[in-house]
């Protein structure tokens, strides 16, 4: 066997994610977000699973990653580049069908002096001030436009975390003033959070992330949503400690009862966050496991004491699953399941099932 981490990805439960997803705000469209190879869980085989499943929208953060997009999925589906284009990129757009999404006015100038000019989104800032059109410049956004109008236009949430915030409100009640100015544009403003927000928020089209992946914001009453992944890692020694021993570099835990570790083949090396070391936990067959000691760049040791009589080589500890769920461990490594699972590199093998 190979003594490396694996990430078993679960695509039937992506699938039935964005399906629990899309049954929240049934009068929109459900669009997949599939940036950052789809949220470390592997850009093809995730898209081409909820393409089958009736996907017709994906969105993705640069026109390189909707170039990989649209070569895994075929011309059948529409695909929306975030973070926009640069008029020099509009021969690889066209060929591929990519709708970049503009974000400033400038922007927007350049690629309406092109010959031809492609199809392209725009991005109205509601409250974020990081991309966008400013809500001021909506009118002359709309004036720039008239003779070659954006296809879709889009606005981002601040805090769909917290559904409680009045910012939402306010943010949704400028997105439909910005929408208005372009009746014949598709509009999408929901994320995740935003989908748990209701109809309301849905406009035509939503933008699940996260949450197709088993991770986000606290899910409404009732609702559940899967693993889209299990993260797991070998063991390659088990050994007994006694009362003042240390563990790892730095010597950051030391033992006041006898324990038994596990050592298991996962580190930072391959994109489990250091910030777990004597934070984080996992699982052998249900029983949880605390991380003890730092973790390093290959090597995480477990105090497995209560599962010793699972504990052996070759048995794989969980880390993220159905046992130990994404934004538990995220939380414990003070970040949020976006960085777990984006962070997670080449070493750790993807098994699809």
């Amino acid at each position: 066997m190979s003594f490396s981490p694996r990430a078993r990805v679960h695509l039937q439960n992506i699938v039935a994610n964005w399906r629990t997803i899309a049954s929240l705000v049934s009068q929109s469209e459900a669009g997949a977000v599939v940036k950052a190879n789809a949220y470390g869980h592997g850009v093809a085989p995730v898209a081409r699973a909820l393409h089958a499943a009736g996907c017709k929208t994906f969105f993705v953060a640069y026109v390189d990653e909707g170039v990989e997009l649209r070569n895994a999925i075929g011309a059948e589906a529409t695909i929306l580049a975030f973070n926009g284009a640069e008029p020099g990129d509009a021969d690889l757009i066209r060929t591929h069908q990519i709708t970049p999404v503009l974000n400033a006015l400038p922007a927007i100038r350049e690629w309406l002096k092109l010959s031809d000019t492609p199809s392209y989104a725009v991005h109205v800032d509601t409250g974020m001030n990081r991309l966008g059109v400013r809500m001021e410049d909506v009118p002359e956004l709309e004036d720039l436009t008239a003779s070659g109008p954006p296809v879709h236009v889009m606005s981002h949430l601040v805090d769909s975390d917290d559904r409680s915030r009045a910012i939402n409100a306010e943010q949704l009640a400028r997105f439909k003033d910005a929408a208005s100015h372009f009746p014949h544009a598709h509009t999408s403003f929901a994320n995740t959070g935003g989908c748990f927000m209701g109809q309301d928020y849905g406009f035509d089209i939503v933008r699940p992330g996260i949450g197709l992946y088993g991770g986000g914001p606290p899910l409404p009453d009732g609702i559940e949503l899967k693993p889209g992944m299990t993260l797991e890692a070998p063991i390659l020694t088990v050994q007994s400690v006694q009362p003042g021993e240390t563990v790892g570099y730095g010597a950051t835990y030391t033992f006041d009862t006898p324990r038994t570790l596990a050592t298991v083949a996962l580190g930072y090396g391959d994109g489990f966050l250091r910030a777990a070391g004597n934070k984080g936990i996992a699982s052998l067959g249900g029983i949880v496991c605390p991380i003890v000691g730092r973790v390093s760049m290959d090597l995480i040791t477990i105090d497995v004491t209560q599962a010793a009589d699972l504990a052996m080589p070759g048995a794989f500890a969980q880390f993220i699953g159905a046992e130990i769920l994404l934004e538990e461990q995220a939380r414990r490594a003070g970040t949020v399941g976006y960085e777990l699972v984006t962070g997670l590199g080449h070493r750790v093998r993807r098994i699809y099932d």
